[in-house]
């Protein structure tokens, strides 16, 4: 049996991707610790980078991912700084942001990295398009996802998360299960 560590400390991240992504002869553990992460242009980059860290650092093969919000009134903002932002303004902040603003549409990227001891990472990444809503709905999530409605829904992400009724539905987890699966075929044999 193989195990792949997902790097996250971030225990709601680990359990959605193992509800996702199951590979029979791999065995996913979480890997809880911080990595260093870049600052680049897309999320893809930093999940990269990050995994190669990690690889080398913990001489494991490993999975990191990385997700991003690009509002495109704000030429991206914050793209793949979203972690740090949302420290500083939340919720509110992004309302504000978008005061008076026409064009509320945005989109997250989803990017998810694999990488070996010694190897080059390998990533894939989808984006999710929708609207920043006119005020703050919902009680679970992060900041983001009390004012996001993606496309194909009438709710925020964080009214969703609340009502235990959302479902991430990008296939970033797809290709990286094809990946994994055309990858391990010959030892399952």
């Amino acid at each position: 049996m193989n195990k792949i560590s997902f790097i996250t400390t971030n225990n709601f991240k680990f359990n959605q991707f193992t509800k996702r992504v199951h590979v029979d002869g791999l065995i996913f553990e979480q890997l809880s610790v911080e990595t260093p992460e870049i600052q680049a242009v897309n999320n893809r980059e930093v999940a990269e980078f990050s995994a190669k860290w990690a690889a080398e650092k913990f001489n494991l093969p490993v999975l990191k991912e990385d997700v991003g919000m690009y509002i495109h009134s704000l030429g991206g903002f914050p793209g793949p700084y979203l972690s740090q932002v949302e420290k500083w303004i939340k919720s509110e902040g992004y309302l504000k942001l978008l005061d008076g603003e026409n064009d509320r549409s945005a989109h997250w990227e989803y990017a998810i990295a694999f990488c070996e001891p010694g190897g080059d990472p390998v990533s894939f990444y989808v984006q999710a398009e929708g609207v920043f809503s006119k005020e703050i709905k919902g009680e679970a999530g992060w900041f983001t996802d009390k004012v996001f409605i993606q496309n194909g829904q009438t709710k925020t992400i964080g009214e969703l998360l609340f009502e235990n009724t959302y479902v991430r539905k990008e296939d970033h987890y797809d290709q990286l299960k094809e990946f994994l699966l055309a990858k391990y075929a010959n030892n399952n044999k």
